[in-house]
């Protein structure tokens, strides 16, 4: 055709000039606990970089496998087993960002829609129930496969030669609201082509995307390319270049949360046998956003069991709130972009919020913040920090960041008419006992102040100044004298 024809004229002009211009390359296959003399391929990171899942063949029989990481690399992978695999081709999965859900692709099952569809497995206590058909919109009677999930468990993209498309195989995504996911849009003419895009991989940013083609120009059979989530779309394809894209098909690219290492298979140079699992360091122009994330297990402080509870999470320097939901199981993740500092607040009736300040101003490090959370019942006696009251140093004069915060505790006393609350100001060692225990008082009162000026009754509020006379941990590091200056809410009636 006319279009095959002009595609190789420009596969041809490609390959000249990525030859010149070639990308830094240096893959590492992942060894003996991942790959074997047989193929594995389609590997799929999860988003907190912890289990890489990928599909191994075997006599011709595709089932799924995953291996967990530890500071050494990956451990001996191990099969998702007879709940999951078949004695029919189970394969290309994809894990939502809380580890409880799984897509996998199934061919040729008897409740199939048709040839390949998707099916969807929950976790509970470490085992994955018999996979589900994910049924109409999301499969037809032609082929799906290649789901990958985005961080927030909201969006789901696939591959599909459904009618409808732009020809051959196309990735569409489907979003999934009040217990259903929603008719499939096609991700448009900058990412699908007349011929096969497939094999999506959504980063945990929440807009790169990582797919393979045969339809636009690259070095020959299937590249892999990137596109970026704007406002008004997504960008035009863009092959990550030469020589991770090679003459052969390379295809199943996927990326770690920090955006630093990627994952292919291909049959080059270094394989134990068929397709492995490569890993190597992303050239710069194809990293994802810069993010880190959020996981947290949300528990009563006296039960330890876990319970569900509404998070959000505000930028402080627009008032905005970023991201907000529900936990689910007591479980939360959400991937956040850096360069920013943020107030984390979890809320659930009858408990005192929890709040923490998460500062990724100040740091370069895309280390992510793994928390226990332990919500406290309200009762006489219960207390809790206030992480994002913020004063300038040496002054008690409440930042204007601070007010987010404030405004929760606002709320909280609305919602509680009864209770009534003492504010503490509380410092570090440094400087002189008298005047430390005069700043905190201080501080505490205007805290008060602010909970007085928006309403609350003078009679439920008291200030109390301690100074350095209540540390909750030794002063002798300034990580721990942080924790030291500090502002506390503590119950006195209810």
């Amino acid at each position: 055709s006319e279009q095959y024809c002009k595609l190789i004229i420009q596969n041809y002009n490609f390959v000249i000039e990525a030859k010149k211009n070639p990308v830094p390359f240096n893959p590492k296959n992942l060894g003996t606990t991942i790959n074997t003399s047989e193929h594995e391929y389609f590997p799929y990171l999860n988003p907190d970089g912890k289990t890489l899942a990928f599909t191994r063949m075997t006599s011709r029989n595709e089932d799924l496998f995953y291996a967990l990481k530890n500071k050494n690399g990956f451990e001996n992978a191990i099969s998702f087993g007879s709940s999951i695999n078949s004695n029919l081709n189970d394969g290309a999965c994809a894990m939502s960002a809380d580890g409880r859900f799984l897509i996998i692709t199934a061919c040729d099952r008897k409740e199939g829609v048709g040839s390949c569809d998707l099916y969807i497995s929950e976790r509970n206590n470490n085992t994955w129930s018999k996979p589900k058909n994910v049924e109409t919109p999301v499969n037809t009677t032609y082929w799906e496969a290649h789901p990958t999930f985005s961080a927030d468990g909201k969006t789901l993209y696939f591959s599909s030669n459904r009618p409808g498309g732009f020809g051959g195989r196309d990735i569409w995504s489907s979003n999934y609201d009040n217990g259903k996911w929603s008719a499939p849009i096609n991700l448009g003419a900058k990412i699908n082509t007349a011929f096969d895009d497939q094999c999506p991989f959504i980063h945990a940013d929440n807009q790169t995307l990582y797919f393979t083609s045969n339809g636009w120009p690259g070095m020959g059979n299937a590249d892999i390319y990137i596109s970026r989530k704007t406002d008004t779309g997504w960008t035009l394809a863009e092959n990550i270049g030469y020589p991770i894209n090679t003459e052969n098909d390379d295809n199943g690219m996927t990326v770690s949360y920090d955006g630093k290492i990627a994952f292919l298979a291909s049959t080059r140079e270094g394989t134990l046998g068929g397709l492995d699992i490569f890993s190597f360091e992303l050239p710069e122009k194809a990293k994802p956003e810069k993010i880190t994330y959020i996981k947290a297990n949300i528990k009563d402080k006296i039960t330890k069991e876990p319970i569900e509870a509404n998070y959000s999470i505000t930028d402080l320097d627009t008032k905005k709130e970023a991201y907000k939901g529900i936990t689910t199981k007591g479980l939360l993740y959400v991937s956040i972009k850096a360069n920013k500092n943020y107030a984390l607040e979890i809320q659930k009736e009858n408990y005192l919020f929890y709040s923490q300040n998460i500062n990724l101003k100040e740091s370069t490090s895309q280390e992510p913040y793994e928390l226990e959370v332990l919500p406290e019942p309200i009762s006489v006696n219960s207390k809790m920090v206030l992480n994002n009251v913020f004063f300038d140093f040496d002054k008690d004069i409440l930042k204007e960041e601070s007010f987010v915060e404030l405004d929760k505790v606002v709320k909280l006393m609305q919602q509680n008419r009864n209770l009534k609350i003492e504010l503490s100001g509380h410092t570090d060692s440094k400087g002189d006992d008298k005047y430390n225990q005069v700043l905190s008082q201080k501080r505490a009162e205007a805290v008060v102040n602010y909970l007085i000026k928006n309403g609350i009754a003078a009679t439920r509020l008291i200030a109390k100044g301690y100074g350095e006379t209540q540390p909750v941990a030794a002063n002798d590091t300034d990580a721990n004298r942080a924790l030291n200056r500090r502002t506390e809410l503590k119950i006195i009636g209810n």
